[in-house]
This record gives C-alpha cells, sequence and structure tokens, in this order.
C-alpha cells in the first residue's frame, strides 16, 4: 500500500504508469474510511490531520 498527499493546483491528474497499478483511488480525506477502515498508519493519519501549510 502507498499513500500519496497532493493537492491539484492546476490541470488534469493522469497517472504516469498505470500498468504499475492494481487499484487507485483519488479520494478526498473525509473518505479515506471507506477505502482503509481499519486505519491509515499513524504517521500518516497525523500528517493528513495537521493543517495545510499556507
Amino acid at each position: 500500500m502507498s499513500y500519496t498527499a497532493c493537492e491539484v493546483v492546476s490541470g488534469t491528474t493522469h497517472i504516469a504508469a498505470p500498468a504499475e497499478l492494481a487499484e487507485l483511488a483519488w479520494v478526498a480525506h473525509g473518505e479515506i474510511p471507506q477505502y482503509v477502515p481499519y486505519g491509515l498508519f499513524e504517521p500518516v493519519q497525523e500528517y493528513l490531520d495537521a493543517p495545510l501549510p499556507p
């Protein structure tokens, strides 16, 4: 499993190497429990819960 936090600032998102992925979901913070009901790795959750820099 791999986590990536990002914010789209312009353009359209795309997958550079789709053949290397079995599954991918672009989700909002509040949707994460639908995909990971047992919770995220604690440092990842802390990062996602922290306020975004200005």
